[in-house]
């Protein structure tokens, strides 16, 4: 058993670099399954979101599992290696439950990663990459995450990537509240868009995605208008801010789209936030006049700011995980040292089994009575069964350590003799 976390992250990838180590959803059981038919994990977990992409097995050589990594991805391995964390055993169980509860997070305490992790898991399980020993792990993760927010302050005014993208549209936006806002997605990131913005805004939003039906249904529930992605230009000419968030592979939104809603707006100038990671936004819309581009990265000032007052719960709850890892790692150790007693015991016990049975064997081929052979074996066996025990716990009587005579009657089920009364 040996535990193992690689990825990278937030804090050691751009933005640039993370859509290049992405591993979809709907292809994680793909992966996952080629991963441990190549026989390099025992056990795989495999987690890809805006921030990371990391995966957790159990495996005897990382450095296999480390080429398996790199090699799956878009990224030049020069420039992936130095953006790749390893962690093991007790730290690698460490950061997975920091994982859980937001405490790596770019927004420190947000709640989506905890649902993005079981989601994760439940793909894993599809897979057939989890068995005893992460399952184990992950129930423990999940106990410890949700205990962390119950008992500290770090899940409180809960913080996420949408709220700082609405904070930091607010910033750029001279007065929100009559701009028109175009959302691109219509997963729970544009449904959190939404909440947000639903109060902030006079005029209606604008939603686009591939799935008209679904486009149209959300933004009915907002008071918003919903279009298919065919009328992506019309409303780009339309919006002042646009804000896109979907789970596209590739960018939805290009130059040409963006350079052509632009000449229809004329001199009005738009501000594009891409939240996305891969990128939803081709970079190159940059360079248009009267554009303003951002990504996830960017937000950093407005995340910061919602860092600093929750940053006494985070030390809090690290101090809890850094508890947590250790009785998780002790109680593995321990099921590791009674597994090896029992596979010993057991090994002992056959060995001396074989061997007398090899003897009988020699004596029936010797033309020996066989019933006299079957007794003389049962003998022989039982007396070396019993002949260890019976020595340590006569000893054990001696020295008076009755505490091993009372477990003794626990492991062999020997009741109390009977004391009649005179």
């Amino acid at each position: 058993m040996s535990i193992f976390v690689i990825g990278v992250n937030h804090k050691t990838a751009q933005v640039t670099l993370r859509e290049q180590v992405y591993f979809p959803l709907e292809k994680l059981s793909l992966y996952l399954q080629d991963l441990q038919n190549r026989g390099y994990v025992r056990e795989a977990v495999l987690l890809s979101t805006c921030n990371r992409s990391e995966l957790y097995c159990d495996a005897e050589d990382i450095n296999l599992v480390r080429d398996w990594f790199c090699t799956q991805t878009a990224a030049p391995r020069a420039e992936l290696e130095p953006a790749l964390y390893i962690y093991h055993q007790e730290e690698a169980v460490a950061h997975i439950m920091q994982v859980a509860c937001g405490l790596d997070s770019m927004i420190l305490g947000e709640p989506q990663i905890l649902g993005q992790m079981k989601e994760a898991f439940a793909e894993s399980c599809s897979a057939g990459t989890v068995c005893a020993l992460f399952h184990r792990l992950f129930q423990q993760i999940f106990m410890v995450a949700k205990e962390i927010r119950t008992s500290t302050s770090i899940g409180a005014c809960p913080v996420s990537v949408a709220s700082a993208a609405v904070q930091f549209a607010k910033a750029h936006c001279s007065v929100l509240s009559e701009a028109t806002v175009a959302l691109i997605g219509a997963g729970s990131t544009t449904e959190l868009l939404l909440r947000y913005l639903q109060h902030s805004l006079l005029k209606p939003i604008l939603i686009v995605n591939r799935n008209l039906e679904k486009a149209v249904n959300l933004a009915q529930a907002f008071h918003g208008e919903g279009y298919g992605i065919e009328k992506m230009v019309s409303v780009l000419a339309r919006a002042d801010i646009v804000i896109a968030a979907t789970g596209s592979a590739i960018p939805v939104v290009t130059k040409a789209m963006a350079a052509d809603a632009m000449r229809i707006r004329g001199e009005r100038p738009s501000v594009f936030i891409d939240i996305a990671v891969p990128r939803d936004m081709d970079p190159s819309i940059a360079e248009l006049p009267n554009v303003q581009l951002y990504c996830i990265d960017d937000l950093m000032t407005i995340i910061e700011k919602n860092r600093q007052g929750r940053e006494h719960a985070a030390d809090k709850a690290r101090e809890m995980i850094r508890r947590k890892s250790q009785e998780f790692m002790m109680d593995l150790t321990s099921l590791g040292s009674v597994s090896h007693t029992i596979r010993a015991y057991r090994g002992q016990i056959e060995d001396m089994c074989r061997a007398e049975l090899l003897k009988a064997k020699q004596q029936l081929h010797q033309g020996m009575d066989p019933a006299q052979v079957l007794d003389g074996f049962a003998h022989v066996f039982t007396q070396k069964l019993l002949h260890t025990p019976s020595v340590r716990l006569r000893q054990a009587g001696v020295e008076g350590r009755f505490e091993i005579l009372k477990f003794a009657k626990h492991l062999f089920s020997i009741a109390d003799p009977e004391i009649e009364c005179l």
